[in-house]
């Protein structure tokens, strides 16, 4: 500024001293001088003038970057601000997730622990009903005796599978683990369920890693699981013909990943968080303890199992198990 100040300071002072020599009369000052002092005036004029504006352009170079570093660190700081914002919401969310977990399990446990009771106290009764409607329809000669002795005991027979639910629901403990194959896992479980799906078309896709998969558990109690969500998904398809099953099967990291994915009506999103609780029901939602054993059987093994749906598209329910091969 001090010497943007000081050039003008001599551009003042050289022109009066320039007006003052070209002023004066002839006589005194020769006309070469005079011309001189004119155009050294002038040089020193031009010269100022164009180191003023160097000065000038190098000074909006400079406000020009520093407009521009001021932009990008604007731009940075709203691109973190918002990366933060969304890891808080994540953050949130998945807060929120466990802790409906947490819920649930502890009213899993609670209720398992009624559900034992009560499965138990029915099971004898059950099978005392069974057995003497199956003697007497044997020695009944009555054909109408006979078909209703036949309804007694296929009836009791549900309540006894239903006893079996209730049994499996409350179990906490594990039986006998072994080193099992996902997809002979899968198959078996697909041939448990379609027989006791209604008679309805179904195509069934496999879209199975191509390499072997592997699972320490129980095979019993893994195969009831992906046969209770698989049957699972037999009914939704059933109010819906033709249905199309998708069997998924993938390697992830540390574990590995199953989707059992129908082509249903899908599921209302209010009622997707519910649909693992026990005896869920909201309108065509409704079911009984089969994902609800599926849910307890995973977690039982070190997994996690959820349903991802969109109404009118189907549903997926995937399980993640931890894999050893």
């Amino acid at each position: 500024m001090k010497r943007y100040l000081a050039a003008f300071l001599l551009l003042g002072s050289v022109s009066p001293l320039v007006d003052a020599l070209l002023s004066e009369p002839s006589g005194r000052i020769a006309q070469p001088v005079r011309l001189a002092a004119a155009l050294a005036a002038g040089a020193v004029t031009v010269l100022l003038a164009w180191r003023l504006l160097r000065q000038l352009e190098r000074l909006q170079a400079q406000l020009e970057a520093e407009h521009e570093r001021k932009s990008r660190f604007e731009a940075r700081s709203r691109e973190m601000y918002e990366a933060l914002e969304r890891k808080l919401e994540a953050r949130s969310a998945e807060m929120v997730r466990q802790r409906d977990i947490l819920v649930r399990t502890e009213k899993l446990a609670a209720l398992s622990r009624l559900v034992a009771g009560v499965a138990h106290g029915l099971n004898n009764p059950l099978m005392a009903i069974m057995g003497e409607a199956l003697i007497l329809r044997q020695r009944s000669a009555q054909p109408e005796l006979a078909r209703g002795l036949e309804l007694i005991e296929q009836q009791a027979r549900r309540c006894a599978a239903l006893v079996g639910d209730l049994v499996a629901f409350a179990s906490a403990e594990q039986r006998k683990v072994q080193p099992l194959d996902v997809h002979a896992l899968l198959e078996s479980a697909l041939s448990q369920a379609a027989l006791a799906a209604p008679a309805q078309e179904v195509e069934v896709l496999r879209q199975y890693w191509p390499e072997p998969l592997v699972v320490v558990g129980n095979m019993e109690q893994l195969q009831q699981a992906l046969a209770n969500v698989i049957a699972n998904a037999y009914q939704a398809m059933a109010r819906r013909p033709p249905g199309r099953l998708i069997l998924r099967s993938q390697r992830t990291e540390g574990g590995l990943r199953l989707e059992v994915a129908d082509s249903g009506p899908g599921i209302d999103p209010a009622a997707l968080p519910y649909i693992f609780d026990p005896f869920f029901s909201r309108r065509a939602n409704a079911q009984g303890l089969g994902l609800s054993v599926a849910l307890g059987l995973v977690q039982g093994h070190g997994g996690r199992i959820w349903a991802e749906s969109e109404a009118g598209r189907g549903t997926t329910v995937v399980i993640e198990l931890p894999c050893t091969g």
